[in-house]
Order: structure tokens, then sequence, then C-alpha cells
């Protein structure tokens, strides 16, 4: 529970949210990998798995706003600088995908250029926290519990990832947006093939931005609006937007938990 945002709290199973899994050998504060040789190579203590930059849905982008958290003037310049904000959420652009995309293997932990951009270098951690990316709340490089807690962290990023999909479509419906208009903006998500211009591309044009945004001329309002459309959901709705496969997939997760006690 306390690894979630606090709005997810309202609707999550309580099952789900008493889960009590401690991971004390890998841990944000004190990176194992810049120093175990265990490993077949070491990441770099001031950047240690934060050279990924994660998607954020639309309702944590409004919270991290709302709330005024550290990183919330990165968010900001992010979207008045059209750095691909869109009302699903805000993505890496397609520049950052692509040399995420071919990297080396041993790049990761270790190349700067790929350094989160909500990482906070002068405290060392997340200016983001509360509402970090799902996969950065699910990664761990070894876990306290072996392979099956590596597999919990897997599966719980399975349907962690989902749920925020979700809701931040559920969002878009609620405020006008076509499913049309959903599936152009989810093509940015996990991108494979890139023209070559979009490999070096950092920002999106005027006219994307306002085939995107539908008429909305404020992305600030418009997250901000999802975040509260979100607050304001009731268990029984979140259970109709989960839907039989997110349903499946929290089973999962909570399965595979009870094998780890």
């Amino acid at each position: 529970k306390t690894s979630l945002p606090q709005v997810y709290s309202k609707f999550l199973k309580d099952e789900l949210l008493k889960i009590d899994i401690q991971e004390t050998k890998a841990t944000c504060h004190d990176c194992l990998r810049s120093r175990d040789g265990r490993f077949e190579y070491l990441y770099k203590p001031d950047l240690k798995c934060c050279t990924f930059f994660p998607f954020l849905p639309n309702f944590a982008v409004g919270g991290i706003i709302h709330k005024k958290l550290s990183g919330a003037s990165t968010v900001k310049h992010k979207i008045l600088n059209q750095e691909f904000a869109l009302p699903i959420g805000l993505y890496p652009s397609l520049k950052y995908q692509y040399d995420f995309k071919i990297k080396a293997p041993t790049d990761f932990g270790v190349k700067k250029n790929l350094l989160c951009p909500y990482y906070d270098q002068e405290n060392s951690n997340c200016s983001i926290w509360e509402f970090r990316g799902t996969v950065c709340t699910t990664f761990f490089c070894r876990s306290d519990y072996g392979k099956k807690g590596l597999q919990f962290w897997d599966n719980l990023n399975e349907y962690l990832s989902y749920v925020e999909i979700a809701l931040a479509e559920e969002c878009m419906v609620m405020l006008d947006f076509s499913p049309r208009d959903i599936s152009d903006q989810l093509v940015f998500m996990n991108k494979q093939d890139f023209t070559i211009k979009e490999e070096t591309q950092k920002k999106l044009t005027d006219q994307q931005m306002k085939s995107y945004w539908n008429g909305y001329k404020s992305p600030e309002d418009f997250y901000l609006m999802c975040y509260s459309l979100v607050q304001g959901l009731t268990p029984k709705q979140f259970k109709e937007i989960l839907g039989q496969k997110g349903i499946a997939l929290e089973k999962n997760v909570l399965d595979l938990y009870k094998t780890l006690k």
C-alpha cells in the first residue's frame, strides 16, 4: 500500500493492498547492483537502475501537478515544450525510445544519456516517487524471495500496467475522446519501428498537438481533471473498468503472493 499512489487505495482490493513483501537486498537507497561483483556487470552508483524513462498516465501527471511534487517543474516543462505530452499521458520522446531500443545490454545502469528526467541527481532519488512509473515500482535486480519473488514483481508489473492504461483510457472516454483517438495515441507505447525522422524526434509538432488534443487548450488542466476523475472512482466502477482480463491479472498476483509466505 505504501508503494503505490494513494489514489489506488480508494478502489484496489484490501487483499492486494495488504500484501506485505519486504525487499531488503535491492533497494533504491543502497544500490546492490553498483557494488555486488556477482552480477555480470555493475551499474554506476549515481545512475542505478534509473536509466529508464517511464510512461506516466494522464491521472498520474495530474497527481504530480496537484500535489506539487518536486518533479512537477520537470513535468510542466515537458508539457510546455510539447515533449510527447498527450491526453493519454506523458511519453518518453521517440528519440529516447529509439536510443533505449538500440542500447547494448550493458548500457543499462551505465549510460548517462538514458537517465530518467525525473531523477533528482542532487539527492539521488526520484522526484515523482508517489507517481513513479509501474516499471519503476516493480523492478528489482534481485529478490529476497528468489526466482518466485522476481516472478511476483513481474506479475504485479503486468497487472499495474493494465490498470494504469485502463484508467487513462477511461478518463479519455469520459472527456469525449473516441476509441480511435485512444488507439492513435497508444502507438507511442513501447514503439519498435522507427522512421529516420522519428529516431531523432524530441517533440510533437504544433499540427500533431492540435490533432491529438481534441480542442483542449490547457494540457495541465486536462491532466488535473483526469486525476480528479480517478480519485472519484468507486470500487464498483473500478471493477467494471478492469473487466475480466484485469481481474484475472489481479488473481495471478494474489495467487503467487500466497506461495511466498
